[in-house]
């Protein structure tokens, strides 16, 4: 019988040391899968055009509301040891309160944006109007980035901060080379170089920082690309919050189990386990909100 009973028990701690195991294998499948995420938007953020974009302030809400939720989870999965349903219960209700009002808040900022013309998918330019049809004041409300460089809008096109290599004669050549100045031509010198194409004789050449204009292959291109920024912006968060709603029926559900049953140790392993969820979520949010905002 003793003998019965110990078997017993090592299967059933095998079985909640399984449990356990599954929730940290999902916990990393999902860092993989942000990490992926957030690896291509730096890419993508490098490549040709980006619109960099002012962050709805209400997403700050968001994680306060949200470290609040972790919070109260922490109470609950406590009381639970304690085998205090009541405390347990009211807890794990407050924290599914929460989870609720942070998905509304995701919601209202989502709804922000795309009042300001940033949506999943959509274009920079209107192809029929050929109007840029982000709202706001740009080089306040927005910028377009070019391979990383900041676009500056005139009323002629747009111009962008590149290196121009600016003829010279060998005597500049050795002046600058020995000297090294910050300034050159009216512009910020950068280095000389010698332009060696000609096999029959070197050109001499000073790189400076100049105001160029985009090309107009590139207007073109800028008139049919997408804004990926905003795009990369609603993939991260809508993830995001499809995992949160997926813990949300998790949270109902333990709900409902503590309102009816006794907190026994299957049970308590049960809210433990949604807790980790919780904590990871809360915690990825924060990640998420400190990258679109440093990275962004």
């Amino acid at each position: 019988m003793e003998e019965q009973q110990n078997i017993e028990k090592y299967y059933e701690n095998a079985r909640r040391k399984a449990k356990t195991n599954i929730v940290w294998f999902a916990i990393f499948s999902i860092i993989m899968v942000f990490a992926g995420l957030t690896s291509g938007y730096i890419v993508s953020k490098g490549d040709n055009f980006w619109v960099r974009f002012a962050l709805p302030n209400l997403l700050w809400i968001s994680t306060a509301i949200i470290l609040l939720s972790s919070t109260t989870m922490i109470f609950a999965v406590r009381s639970s040891r304690l085998k205090n349903s009541k405390k347990t219960t009211l807890f794990l209700s407050v924290t599914l309160i929460l989870g609720i009002a942070f998905g509304i808040s995701q919601f209202f900022a989502w709804s922000q944006l795309k009042d300001k013309g940033y949506v999943l998918s959509e274009k920079i330019y209107n192809k029929d109007t050929g109007e840029i049809i982000l709202d706001g004041e740009y080089g306040k409300d927005y910028i377009i980035e070019f391979q990383g460089k900041k676009l500056i809008q005139e009323k002629d096109g747009f111009y962008f901060m590149g290196q121009q290599a600016i003829k010279i004669d060998q005597e500049e050549y050795n002046e600058f080379k020995s000297d090294n100045p910050k300034m050159a031509f009216g512009k910020e010198f950068v280095r000389v170089q010698e332009n060696k194409k000609n096999k029959d004789k070197t050109i001499f050449e000073a790189v400076v920082i100049s105001k160029m204009p985009l090309p107009p292959t590139y207007v073109e291109k800028l008139k049919t690309v997408g804004n990926v920024s905003s795009s990369y912006f609603y993939v991260l968060t809508i993830l995001h919050l499809a995992h949160i709603l997926i813990a949300l029926i998790y949270l109902f559900r333990m709900v409902l189990l503590t309102s009816k049953r006794e907190l026994n140790e299957d049970n308590q392993l049960k809210i433990k386990l949604g807790g980790y969820f919780w904590h990871f979520f809360a915690g990825l949010w924060v990640y998420l909100l400190l990258f679109l905002f440093l990275i962004h």
